[in-house]
């Protein structure tokens, strides 16, 4: 009998508690409903969807760039900037006196990290 009741109390507070989720539901589709049709969000809509296409291009130019200094590192084939220079943690080369410095350790970059 215990089960009975408990069986039939949890289906009304169920159908009670659909109805009430679905009057609520009901309540904030309407309003985001009259935000999303408001003008001025709307104008906002139409300015980041022209804007997009260029946040877009920018964000790909530089995850392109990041990609490829990744990419030269790991390789070991690093460019030198415009004059010919170049330094990273290891060494330098200077192209104006065509001399080079290496790292005096001899263990790169971290080798504080080394016991």
């Amino acid at each position: 009998m215990r089960k009975l009741l408990f069986i039939v109390g949890a289906g009304i507070g169920y159908i009670l508690g659909a109805k009430a989720g679905r009057e609520r539901y009901d309540q904030l589709s309407k309003q985001a409903e009259k935000v999303w049709s408001n003008p001025k969000v709307q104008s906002t809509v139409e300015d980041v969807k022209a804007q997009a296409p260029k946040a877009a291009a920018t964000v790909a130019g530089s995850a392109k760039d990041i990609a490829g200094q990744a990419k030269a590192k790991v390789t070991g084939h690093e460019q030198t900037d415009l004059s010919g220079n170049y330094e990273n943690e290891a060494g330098s080369w200077d192209s104006e006196t065509g001399t080079a410095s290496i790292d005096e350790d001899e263990l790169g970059p971290g080798a504080d990290k080394l016991p």
